[in-house]
């Protein structure tokens, strides 16, 4: 895992996983199944899909941590099978982006994420950077759980 923890009330990162069983079309159809999200992403409270062109979605989130719960829209640029940009600059974000990339390698697929997000709250993104570590690890650890349940 890559960790900043750049000033200004600011996190990024990232993490890559080796899925041996899966291809990179399965778990891009995971990762852009964004109305899922609130079924296995921990904090994911909704996501909607709001506007669908071409490949380019509008979504309305509401995530939650703990008792604090941020509702946003966010825009997904879709390019199957290789990758996901996800970017906002709504709600609690200045500016927020959630890479997925999709490789083939072997007999499987890896998957590489990588996010920088500036929250409007310095304050907010002090604790964003206390927590961030354990966040990453939840949400890794359910997206291998999700591609089990879906594939096997």
């Amino acid at each position: 895992m890559d960790h900043k923890a750049p000033s200004g009330g600011a996190v990024s990162g990232g993490w890559e996983l080796f899925f041996p069983r899966y291809t990179p079309a399965q778990l891009f159809a995971l990762a852009s199944d964004i109305e899922s999200y609130p079924f296995f992403v921990p904090g994911c409270v909704a996501a909607r899909i709001v506007e669908r062109r071409d490949n380019l979605w509008r979504v309305e989130n509401v995530f939650s941590f703990g008792p604090v719960r941020h509702r946003f829209v966010s825009q997904a640029e879709l390019n199957p099978p290789e990758g996901l940009e996800i970017k906002s600059s709504d709600g609690p974000w200045k500016n927020f982006l959630l890479l997925w990339q999709f490789a083939p390698q072997e007999q499987g697929c890896k998957l590489a994420c990588r996010f920088s997000a500036e929250f409007r709250s310095g304050v907010l993104g002090a604790i964003a950077s206390l927590g961030q570590h354990g966040a990453e690890r939840r949400i890794m650890t359910a997206f291998e759980r999700r591609a089990k349940a879906l594939y096997g």
